[in-house]
């Protein structure tokens, strides 16, 4: 549908064209108006000119249309062709590495993506319907040593930690290096010793190796949290969890925690479960996570104390901290007063207003008693 304000500008475009021309204004008004204005150049012109559409940045990729290309099979691999206009050269014939009996695009639109020296064919298809959900309803909180700890107790994704810490501190190494690379190459560059600075940034401050590795380890990540979310899933038939997307606030942030806890790798938690839920029919409920790791799991108030991994709770019980965690979120998600968009302070002061509580009813509670106990020894 075209919008009014596009439609105005048209408009306003017809009258000045035509404004002497009776005729002319009426014919160029009715197909403006029937959406039939790809038949009249001058007002598929306006259209294309006043329409606003995406603009890529990118240059090393490009969309082709279903009927842009066709598919063959060229001495047993897949060979995809993209038709060109015949002024511009022979068509594009992309041999792939496939044999094309697992890969169908046909009738979908392609992206072609080059990236360093390696051509990508990229397409769109529906997935096929995973295993059987689970039948249970668990919550999950994300972990560092393991992806998701649910609220049973069970661990998913092992060894996401491993994984993290080893290429988060290989990097961290590995820039602190091309710092001191960069400085020597602009000191020669000051210096009047181009060629040298320039076989610096030739030889030294490439990127080819650092994008290959930052590659292996997406790959990896995003194989330990599918793993993971599959493994909820094979429990679970409505999925609880906060929101993984959002970055995690912290007053006085553990610097290697946030490096090696990436947007990257919370982004690829939140697919993984979000995605494995959709394929198999389950449900993934999002709720508001402020404070569940600060709250003692058997009460749901701020009491108990958390120290890194393990939990303290009031009545001394020890608890895993993500385990803990995971029992609040679980709680979290039947809490009429604290909803997935209450502001922290807000869920705070509901906090400590039920903690006042419970200790004014405590308080009550051991007054009553001693009352008891001094009557029946008096």
């Amino acid at each position: 549908m075209m919008s009014s304000f596009i439609e105005l500008l048209a408009s306003r475009a017809i009258y000045t064209r035509a404004k002497d021309d009776e005729a002319e204004l009426t014919r160029l008004y009715t197909l403006l108006q029937q959406g039939e204005w790809t038949q009249e150049n001058f007002l598929h012109r306006q259209m294309r000119k006043h329409f606003k559409h995406g603009h890529s940045k990118v240059n090393n990729q490009f969309i082709v249309r279903p009927d842009k290309y066709h598919t063959e099979i060229v001495d047993g691999q897949l060979v995809v062709v993209i038709k060109i206009a015949a002024k511009y050269g022979q068509p594009i014939r992309l041999v792939t590495t496939t044999n094309g009996k697992s890969v169908d695009p046909s009738g979908k639109n392609i992206r072609i993506i080059v990236k360093d020296n390696v051509t990508e064919i990229h397409y769109a298809f529906k997935k096929p319907l995973g295993r059987p959900r689970g039948t249970e309803v668990i919550a999950v909180d994300k972990g560092y040593t393991e992806a998701f700890v649910d609220s049973d107790g069970e661990v998913h994704g092992v060894g996401l930690g491993e994984i993290m810490t080893e290429y988060s501190d290989k990097a961290s190494k590995t820039g602190q290096a091309r710092n001191r690379l960069y400085a020597l190459e602009q000191k020669h560059r000051e210096a009047g010793r181009t060629a040298k600075a320039d076989r610096i940034k030739t030889n030294n401050l490439g990127t080819k190796k650092i994008n290959a590795r930052k590659d292996k380890v997406q790959k990896r990540i995003r194989n330990n949290a599918f793993r993971a979310a599959h493994s909820v899933v094979d429990k679970a038939s409505l999925v609880i969890s906060e929101d993984l997307s959002r970055p995690i606030a912290k007053r006085r942030p553990w610097k290697k925690y946030n490096r090696r806890m990436s947007a990257l790798a919370r982004g690829t938690l939140a697919e993984a479960l979000e995605s494995t839920t959709q394929q198999r029919k389950a449900r993934h409920v999002l709720v508001n996570a402020a404070y569940t790791s600060q709250m003692d799991s058997n009460t749901h108030l701020l009491e108990g104390k958390r120290e890194a991994d393990k939990f303290y709770c009031a009545n001394g019980d020890v608890l895993q901290a993500d385990f803990n965690a995971a029992l609040n979120l679980l709680h979290r998600y039947s809490d009429q007063e604290i909803t997935l968009y209450t502001p922290h302070k807000e869920v705070r002061r509901v906090l400590l207003a039920r903690s006042s509580g419970a200790t004014e009813r405590q308080g009550a509670r051991v007054a009553r008693d001693q009352n008891l106990l001094s009557t029946v020894c008096g």
